[in-house]
């Protein structure tokens, strides 16, 4: 009889558990990985509307008449100075390919959320494995699909260099001690944001409320700290009074209306009868939690971001309700502003309970987690149309030129065809995009 030896014994493999923090990171990581394919495959793929603003700018600065142009202009009401910057590099780099401006968009949109996921850390702590669904809404929406209506369009550089500035004007003004370093970090990044995104006003307001607010800080020090700031509402209500029209005022109704619509857009864009009321709602629970107390360093930041979001909606209202409109708040491009309301609103709560979450509280989470799921599936199928409208505008120009239609070209620039067509004519001579041979 012939003794079978016995086969080592193979052992059992165990899952490794992962940790609330690295699930965080593979949920980040997973959201920018999404976003940065959608963003590519969907990219606007020339320049177009306002992006061919940038082409006599261009051209200034290829002849080296930069300050000649519009570049330290008013552009729409806003200063795109920054933006114009990172534009003209891109552009060049590119050689008038869009895809690298979104690019260099998503770079800063990460730089945004890597600044809330540190909020998301240092306000939890500890309790991240009791807050993990909290958290992973906050990256959800810090990482929403809501922002790919500004991805894909490369002009829109601007507003992720405002977000990226907000949230880091943000993060140093809630530090601890409010150092000169600090400030000085604050101002930096808050005219970064301004000179991107006329919407970085509302950090103004912001900032005197977050200093104002700093209790660990001796009152003296904190007149020291809001002086510049009030310098600068000064100095940006003396620039915006020279450009004062005489288009019809809105009422308090109609900013209102318009504010709870952009607000409430950030995770309700799909459903705009529920979005107002669901800022509503939201303004009452983060009133009611601040009314609480307690935990005043660790909540800042959240009511930092949610102030922010609230005074853009009335800035934005102000400049366009009369002449647009309540619905016009729903424009998808402002659910990347509105959506830092849901950010902080939702971070103000869960870092005031973070103890023991109410229930209704708890069912409240569960509701804007959906809403915010149900958003970002209505902002993809929108981001997708966009692509398929701009690619088949692209096709027609590049096989039609120079016979384009005209009312084409009014199309791509504000039904102003003869200015389309002479900046159309700059890209085909500089071989720009759509005229490189395209997808």
């Amino acid at each position: 009889m012939i003794a079978i030896p016995s086969l080592p014994s193979i052992p059992v493999m165990h899952a490794i558990p992962m940790s609330p923090r690295f699930r965080l990171s593979v949920l980040f990581a997973l959201l920018a990985g999404m976003l940065l394919v959608m963003t590519l495959a969907w990219h606007v793929p020339m320049m177009l509307w306002d992006h061919l603003d940038l082409v006599p700018i261009y051209a200034s600065w290829q002849s080296g008449a930069l300050a000649d142009s519009a570049f330290f202009a008013v552009h729409g009401g806003h200063m795109h100075t920054a933006a114009y910057a990172v534009l003209l590099a891109t552009t060049a780099l590119s050689h008038g390919q869009p895809w690298l401006d979104c690019v260099a968009s998503w770079l800063l949109l990460l730089v945004h959320a890597g600044i809330i996921t540190m909020f998301i850390r240092e306000t939890f702590a500890n309790e991240l494995p009791r807050s993990i669904g909290v958290a992973a809404l906050l990256v959800l929406l810090a990482l929403h699909p809501g922002h790919l209506a500004n991805l894909q369009w490369g002009w829109q550089v601007a507003v992720f260099l405002c977000l990226a500035g907000t949230s880091a004007t943000i993060l140093a003004l809630t530090r601890p001690g409010l150092t000169v370093a600090q400030q000085s970090l604050a101002l930096a990044a808050a005219t970064v944001a301004y000179f991107s995104f006329a919407t970085a006003i509302a950090l103004l307001p912001t900032a005197l409320v977050l200093i104002a607010l700093r209790s660990d800080v001796p009152p003296r020090h904190r007149l020291l700290a809001a002086l510049p700031w009030l310098i600068a509402i000064g100095a940006v209500a003396l620039q915006y009074r020279g450009l004062e029209t005489h288009a019809a005022r809105a009422g308090v109704a109609a900013i209102t209306v318009y504010a709870l619509n952009f607000l409430g857009a950030g995770i309700a864009r799909f459903a705009t009868d529920l979005a107002p009321w669901g800022a509503l709602g939201a303004l009452v629970v983060a009133a009611i939690t601040l009314a609480r107390g307690g935990r005043e360093g660790i909540r800042l930041p959240w009511l930092g971001l949610a102030l922010f979001a609230a005074c853009a909606s009335v800035l934005v209202a102000l400049g366009r309700a009369a002449p647009f409109g309540g619905e016009h708040a729903f424009v998808t491009r402002y659910v990347s502003f509105s959506s830092l309301f849901w950010i902080g609103c939702s971070g103000l709560v869960a870092s005031t309970w973070r103890e023991r979450l109410p229930r209704a509280l708890r069912l409240g989470f569960v509701v804007v987690t959906l809403f915010t799921l149900a958003n970002a599936v209505h902002m993809v199928g929108k981001a997708r149309q966009v692509a398929s409208r701009t690619r088949a505008i692209a096709a027609t120009i590049r096989s039609d030129w120079p016979a384009v239609d005209p009312a084409l070209l009014g199309e791509v620039y504000f039904d102003q065809p003869d200015v389309a067509r002479e900046r159309l004519e700059a890209l085909h001579s500089l071989g720009f995009a759509p005229f490189d041979g395209g997808p």
